[in-house]
């Protein structure tokens, strides 16, 4: 129970993921007492991966960008220091660690690829240089229950 002068602490879960190709798997999750902040600082949608704490109904109660996961591209760096450090394209494959939160009624987490819907939907009309509204799709890559 919280003093006074403390502030109670969020639920969360730490969630360990591996990865290879679209291919997800959870291998560990854990709860922790902590805040997880700035996960809903920017409503705007923008492509890249996800993961998203749900309800039992699979509404979207929390998303949090999966930072640094499904990397289709390595540095190799040279023999010779004199030669340019180059970027080839790989398989994804490899493990992400994210913090989400989970409130009492989050159920499952769910992996999550934004795209933009069309290539061409990339720009709005007159140069600007942000995508159109909803110029997004969401394709979950898979789907977990949380421990209770």
């Amino acid at each position: 129970m919280a003093g006074p002068h403390q502030t109670p602490t969020a639920r969360a879960v730490r969630l360990i993921f591996e990865y290879e190709g679209d291919a997800v798997r959870l291998v560990s999750q854990q709860p922790v007492d902590a805040v997880v902040s700035g996960f809903d600082a920017h409503p705007e949608v923008r492509p890249g991966h996800f993961v998203e704490t749900r309800d039992d109904q699979g509404q979207r109660l929390a998303r949090v960008p999966a930072r640094g996961a499904f990397r289709e591209s390595a540095e190799v760096f040279p023999e010779d220091h004199s030669e340019p450090i180059t970027r080839v394209d790989v398989e994804a494959r490899g493990a992400f660690t994210v913090l989400v939160p989970a409130p009492a009624e989050a159920a499952q987490v769910a992996v999550v690829r934004v795209t933009p819907t069309a290539p061409e939907a990339r720009l709005a009309a007159g140069g600007a240089t942000s995508p159109p509204p909803g110029a997004t799709r969401d394709v979950d890559l898979a789907t977990f229950r949380l421990d209770r």
